[in-house]
């Protein structure tokens, strides 16, 4: 008689199931909704720290920049917007999607940034669906060097 030793390694089957958990329709739905009173999707962001600035970059695929609102309050970036993308008349003349994927309608995200921001000196870019906003950081959250004076 054999027997198969097989290693018990549940690490492994959380790092399965991870991704899936934090997934935008399962998991941020309902915090979404309690967040901000208007129904929309969350667009993924990256967001980067460099020494002078934070960069932020969100994808909104099919958006024109005029349809992009790009605040700041309390610390946080707030990045908004809507859009109609025709398919209201197309399903008006008697044809039914199989499909619907592509995002549409509005969408509100607020980022907490990692350090303290002046919105002076602010800019932002979009290209091929992705918005980059850089904010500089105030003063006070740069990095600086301290001289040690010798006793």
């Amino acid at each position: 008689m054999t027997f198969a030793i097989r290693s018990w390694r549940p690490q492994a089957r959380r790092q399965a199931i991870a991704p899936r958990f934090f997934d935008d329709e399962w998991f941020a739905r309902p915090f979404r909704l309690a967040f901000h009173d208007s129904p929309g999707w969350l667009p993924p962001v990256d967001i980067e720290e460099t020494d002078d600035a934070v960069v932020v970059r969100a994808s909104v695929p099919g958006f024109q920049p005029d349809e992009i609102q790009i605040t700041t309050a309390d610390g946080d970036l707030i990045i908004q917007g809507a859009h109609d993308d025709g398919s209201q008349a197309e399903s008006d003349e008697g044809s039914r999607y199989h499909v619907r994927e592509r995002r549409a309608g509005r969408f509100y995200r607020r980022v907490p940034l990692p350090v303290r921001i002046t919105a002076a000196g602010a800019g932002a870019r979009y290209e091929n669906g992705v918005l980059t906003v850089r904010v500089p950081k105030a003063e006070e959250a740069r990095a600086a060097s301290i001289a040690i004076e010798s006793a």
